[in-house]
């Protein structure tokens, strides 16, 4: 059931004592009640908890566990008694830790009544259409957490798992976010029956937080060579049929998106494609809930550290100031804190170099700002085209470049072992590409 998070603890464990050590010493550890994982009222103590005392008494050092609330099991592992606490997910280790390499894996999915219709087109919109039930003491994995972040209208919190399939069964929230295992061992078996997965995200490394000293620096040393040589890191890849994406809905995207579907349809691969604010494309994609964006400003993705840019360039293109033809149109217009201008967030990444104190009003319907400041609701825009094609602005207003960039097409780096296809492909398609205006 847990082969991910077991399959070293039953490689045979021969390796010799290393030095450095007493021949007979313990480690204290502090854990919470997190069953199959870790668990008092188990006969192992919890999976992950006996897969580290597997690896650890064959060079005679035993593990002592105390099973505390988890909020309590980190703040009791600053004591000088603990070595640290496990197991927690990367995201968990607090300052004045230090994490050990992956022990194993966690899994984390969505998961719903089996009886409940989800109506939804795709993976974006469960968050927005649906409550999702979380644990409030969990610091979730980053890319995760900035998903919850930009949904927190339609997030409830929970103390434990138990508590949210009790929520769920009372119909407080559509969804829970939850490791299945844990789910299973803390229900009942009729609920835990009625259950069903809508989508499991990947899995989540488990690691001991060792508190920071000489001796637990020297400890995380030897956990990690026994790890190096007892953890089979090998994954296999299962080349997708249907992938879910995301693009941004603005004047001249359509072409980029015909250019990408047949990108993948030369691979055998069919996109389901979804309209987001551009912000929130990137956290979704960057948490791994889409697989791939249809064209971004490559020098935006750097911060994103599950984006993979994708080469050749699509495109080059520009930020370009839309100015009304009543006012002055120059770099001064930037500086001026009393005028407004509309903008996306992010093309504001994108111009951290300007001296930009005028008041900006945030946009990200990128389609509606031309017309905005045609109907004069604003006097300054500033927008995005492909270099080139801002002259079909020219009639209504006047045109100022700021700066130009690439326009790349963007994945999520689940999918690096398809970038050699895909980039290929990109290319021996690129010289009969035209594209439009595009963010």
């Amino acid at each position: 059931m847990l082969k991910r998070l077991l399959h070293w603890a039953l490689i045979a464990l021969i390796a010799l004592p290393l030095t450095g050590f007493a021949a007979t010493s313990t480690w204290k550890i502090a854990s919470l009640e997190w069953p199959p994982y870790a668990s008092a009222h188990m006969d192992n103590g919890g999976d992950a908890i006996a897969s580290l005392r597997d690896l650890l008494a064959p060079h005679d050092i035993a593990i002592e566990v105390d099973y505390l609330p988890w909020e309590q099991a980190q703040l009791r592992a600053a004591a000088g008694e603990y070595a640290g606490y496990f197991p927690a997910w990367p995201s968990e280790v607090r300052s004045g830790f230090i994490a050990s390499a992956p022990l194993g894996f966690s899994h984390l999915g969505i998961l719903t009544k089996k009886d409940h219709d989800l109506d939804y087109r795709n993976l974006i919109h469960l968050f927005e259409q649906y409550k999702v039930g979380v644990v409030a003491s969990y610091v979730y994995p980053v890319n995760i957490q900035k998903v919850l972040n930009e949904y927190r209208e339609t997030i409830l919190y929970a103390n434990s798992e138990k508590d949210l399939v009790a929520m769920l069964h009372r119909g407080s929230v559509d969804l829970i976010l939850a490791s299945p295992e844990v789910v299973t061992h803390v229900s009942s078996r009729k609920r835990a029956n009625s259950l069903r997965m809508v989508t499991q995200f990947a899995d989540i490394p488990l690691v001991l937080a060792f508190r920071q000293s000489e001796k637990n620096q020297a400890r995380q040393v030897l956990l990690n060579d026994l790890l190096q040589r007892h953890l089979d890191t090998n994954t296999a890849f299962t080349r997708p049929t249907e992938l879910t994406g995301t693009y941004i809905d603005t004047p001249g995207v359509e072409p980029f998106i015909h250019f990408i579907e047949q990108v993948y349809a030369e691979l055998g691969i069919s996109l389901k494609l979804e309209a987001v604010p551009a912000r929130r494309g990137l956290v979704l994609l960057n948490a791994g809930v889409s697989d791939i964006d249809v064209v971004r400003v490559a020098a935006n993705m750097s911060r994103f550290k599950n984006i993979r840019v994708l080469a050749p360039s699509l495109a080059v293109g520009e930020h370009i100031l839309l100015c009304d033809k009543a006012v002055p149109c120059n770099l001064a217009a930037l500086s001026k804190p009393s005028n407004k201008i509309l903008i996306a967030r992010g093309t504001l990444e994108s111009l951290a170099e300007f001296d930009i104190k005028a008041k900006l009003v945030f946009n990200e319907k990128l389609k509606s700002i031309p017309e905005l400041l045609k109907r004069y609701e604003f006097e300054y825009a500033i927008f995005s085209t492909v270099f080139g094609d801002s002259r079909q602005y020219a009639d209504n207003f006047n045109v100022l470049p700021l700066r130009r960039f690439r326009l790349n097409h963007v994945i999520n780096r689940s999918l690096d072992p398809l970038i050699p296809e895909i980039e290929r492909t990109i290319r021996d398609k690129l010289e009969d590409f035209t594209p439009n205006s595009m963010h």
